[in-house]
């Protein structure tokens, strides 16, 4: 029996990496900005044109204001639910985003303002969960919410540190993956490569995962090989 399509999203930094992750045969990125701060917004010029070049691409594009912590105060709430209107405007196929309280957890109020100005495109809850105090409660709130997927390493290890990348989270994401049982999707991401995708994949069950293939093409290539081969 042939398991179900596995997903790969293709984290782009720029207009030269959508190109390549495009030639390497993605079918969806995140868009974002400024990779080593861990991405930031991209501009809506460059949203544009990639809808413009690539119009059946899926392009879920990252929001996040600056870099540093998921806490953010009243302003910056106001300014990234400016900046969704801006890029479902733009021609986004979903949005990716997140907010903790400084009591480490999910800062509903944040998404719920966010989810709306998403006008109904689906919202991925990004690298933020890895820092959440109670990932078992964060989740159970995230399906509440609506949102669709989670993009995670897997968050807290069972001694208490945070899993680096997503083949070191891999028992904390079969976890998440079983909690979640359909309700949202757990996608593996940070440190996902051709070398270790295939094992991410079956550790987890995951169904989607997540990574920049460093922005080459042979990479993504390779990434789709090994997803072939436990597809088939």
């Amino acid at each position: 029996m042939e398991r179900e399509k596995v997903v790969l999203e293709v984290c782009c930094g720029g207009w030269q990496s959508v190109v390549q992750a495009v030639e390497g045969g993605a079918e969806r990125i995140e868009l974002c900005q400024a990779l080593s701060l861990d991405g930031l917004t991209p501009s809506t010029g460059l949203l544009r044109r990639v809808r413009e070049r690539f119009p059946n691409l899926r392009i879920h594009v990252l929001i996040r204001v600056r870099e540093g912590d998921f806490v953010y105060d009243e302003d910056e709430v106001a300014i990234m639910e400016a900046d969704i209107r801006e890029v479902v405007a733009a021609g986004a196929s979903a949005i990716v985003c997140g907010a903790l309280t400084a009591d480490g957890e999910i800062d509903t109020r944040a998404m719920q303002r966010w989810m709306a100005a998403a006008q109904g495109l689906p919202v991925t809850f990004h690298r933020a969960f890895d820092w959440v105090k109670e990932p078992k409660k964060a989740l159970e709130q995230l399906v509440d919410l609506g949102v669709v997927r989670v993009l995670t390493t897997g968050g807290q290890l069972a001694d208490g540190t945070v899993a680096r990348t997503a083949e070191e989270g891999i028992p904390a994401l079969r976890a998440l993956v079983e909690q979640a049982a359909g309700r949202i999707t757990i996608m593996p991401g940070c440190g996902v490569n051709s070398r270790n995708a295939h094992s991410i994949i079956e550790g987890t069950g995951a169904q989607e995962i997540h990574g920049s293939c460093g922005g080459k093409a042979e990479e993504v290539r390779k990434v789709l090989r090994e997803i072939e081969k436990i597809v088939n």
